[in-house]
């Protein structure tokens, strides 16, 4: 997400400043505490896995996950860039959410992630072999397809879509 700009007009109401006050504390009580260590999936190839025991804070409460696999939904096509990023929600569950993709790294777009979510990380697929990358099918390491794939752990509370409509 690019810089947001806002209004730089002397008044503001109460209403937009408590709007905009919100969607910091709301990032803020969302987060991952550690690093989810993202890594191919063992079980399934075609997952991402998060290695380590991750913990979160979710509206005030603590949120353990150990390791677990989550499947990639969706297409990344021959040549182009994309990103996964895998979140976790207050009942434990891992999700993997599919930005747009583009012909550039820097012209990819990265999903709208609920702010009741932590970001664990996110993954960048690139295939430049023969065909697109497929997720839950395509293995994240085929030699084929050669998805690329590159791993990013969220060092801090990280939830790009804060800025948005301020």
């Amino acid at each position: 997400m690019a810089k947001a700009t806002m209004s730089t007009s002397p008044v503001m109401s109460d209403a937009t400043l408590r709007a905009s006050l919100g969607k910091i504390q709301d990032t803020m009580c969302y987060q991952i505490l550690n690093s989810g260590a993202l890594a191919i999936g063992t079980g399934s190839k075609a997952k991402v896995k998060v290695v380590s025991t991750v913990y979160a804070l979710l509206n005030g409460a603590i949120v353990k996950k150990t390791s677990a696999e989550v499947a990639l939904s969706g297409t990344v096509t021959n040549a182009k860039f994309n990103v996964f990023v895998i979140s976790l929600k207050a009942d434990g569950t891992l999700t993997a959410t599919m930005g747009t993709e583009g012909a550039t790294i820097g012209a990819v777009v990265f999903p709208t992630i609920p702010t009741s979510e932590a970001v664990v990380g996110f993954v960048i697929i690139n295939p430049t072999g023969t065909g697109n990358f497929v997720g839950a099918t395509t293995n994240l390491d085929d030699g084929t397809v050669v998805p690329n794939a590159v791993y990013v752990n969220a060092p801090f509370p990280l939830n790009w879509t804060l800025m948005e409509n301020l």
